[in-house]
């Protein structure tokens, strides 16, 4: 690992500078979501539109990004359970395991694991951010990011750039993987905006999910399961790295996708990502969709947007998750809203934030995940 501050080394590349109004851009891009959620806060909080017998009949987790608490609902907007574990530092992601365990993360400060009963199981400093994957060996994944100068990203000045590691329960760090290392990988896949000079991070890694088997991998070894996924904002990536040699061996997205959020690999073999709309060193385009796409090919074969369009936008967070009976669960993260559309794009459940800014707004979440309905209740009756 490289030490706090160090430099990466040079290399060829082709570089394209990006695109001057930043400023512009995100007062363009915040009017849009304003536009968009218009309506809305004269809407009562919690569920505001339920199709019995549409919508998937589980348990909604969410968290409120100015709070320590991630509560579980039901298809009706009843919370069936929570966990909390006040220490002054609010959770940007919180994700429930099979076990019952709740994993949160303190942005930049720690990340902690909480058993069904809100106690500590496990915390570790470091500066973990956006994302985390538990492992079937029982190690985590871990997003981080450390300072450091790298001339192929930017000449002038440092930035943070990612770092993805896995950590035993004891602490122990047995694999580790570092972006800077890896610029060239990615150029040949995808064409990068390089120098970085609209962000103080690079590539900003929110999303790592380690590869399940599916057709995919049977077809294509680049999908290999145990291999990792993950998404690059700021680059308008997404991208798999070969654990056995950490090379980034695929890589799809720019033209395509603005500043997407948490790609996750179906059953199918095809890939679920949110495109949220926005990159402020490309172009905003005011709106997100939920892709899902054939990774050999590259070939798009679903797509939900909202009509109108505007009506769904969320600009810098977000997630989507495919669901058992076939339905596409989103948050629309910005504006505090989850909402569920069936594979046709017909909206069947809608449920708003009760979590107010001082303002009046619903306060904004990073991700939401839907869990059976089956493993929620087995865990509440004492299981594990």
């Amino acid at each position: 690992m490289k030490g706090f501050g160090e430099s990466c080394g040079g290399g060829g590349y082709r570089a394209r500078s990006a695109i001057a109004g930043f400023i512009a851009i995100t007062v363009l891009a915040w009017a849009v979501v304003t536009e968009a959620s218009a309506g809305r806060e004269e809407k009562q909080s919690g569920v505001t539109l339920l199709k019995k017998g549409k919508c998937y009949d589980g348990y909604r987790l969410y968290s409120s990004r100015n709070s320590e608490v991630a509560r579980l609902i039901d298809i009706e907007g009843r919370e069936v359970h929570r966990w909390s574990y006040p220490q002054g530092y609010t959770w940007h992601y919180a994700e429930m395991l099979e076990n019952g365990h709740l994993v949160a993360i303190a942005k930049d400060i720690m990340i902690l694991e909480l058993d069904w009963e809100s106690k500590l199981r496990w915390k570790m400093k470091t500066r973990a951010h956006h994302d985390f994957a538990r492992l079937a060996n029982g190690n985590t994944l871990v997003v981080s990011r450390r300072r450091l100068t790298c001339p192929r990203v930017n000449p002038e000045k440092a930035l943070s750039y990612d770092i993805i590691y896995e950590q035993t329960p004891d602490g122990r760090t047995v694999w580790e993987w570092n972006v800077e290392e890896h610029v060239d990988e990615f150029a040949e896949h995808v064409e990068l905006i390089l120098p970085c000079v609209k962000f103080g991070d690079w590539p900003h890694i929110n999303t790592c999910e380690s590869l399940p088997d599916s057709p995919a991998a049977r077809l294509d070894g680049r999908f290999k399961a145990g291999n990792i996924l993950i998404c690059g904002r700021h680059i308008d990536t997404i991208a798999v790295i070969e654990r056995a040699t950490g090379r980034v061996v695929w890589a799809w997205g720019p033209g395509e996708l603005l500043g997407p959020h948490m790609p996750t690999m179906l059953p199918s073999g095809h890939i679920l990502v949110y495109d949220n709309g926005q990159n402020a060193s490309v172009s905003v385009r005011g709106y997100t969709r939920v892709l899902e796409i054939e990774p050999i090919s590259g070939k798009v074969v679903w797509e939900y947007k909202a009509e109108p369009p505007r009506s769904f936008y969320s600009p810098s967070r977000g997630s989507n998750q495919r669901l058992p009976n076939g339905n596409t669960f989103i948050a629309e993260s910005d504006s505090g809203r989850l909402f569920e559309v069936t594979s046709e794009g017909e909206m069947v459940w809608e449920f708003l934030n009760p979590d107010r800014y001082k303002n009046g707004g619903h306060v904004a979440l990073y991700r939401a995940i839907c869990y059976p309905r089956e493993l929620v209740d087995s865990l509440a009756a004492g299981g594990e």
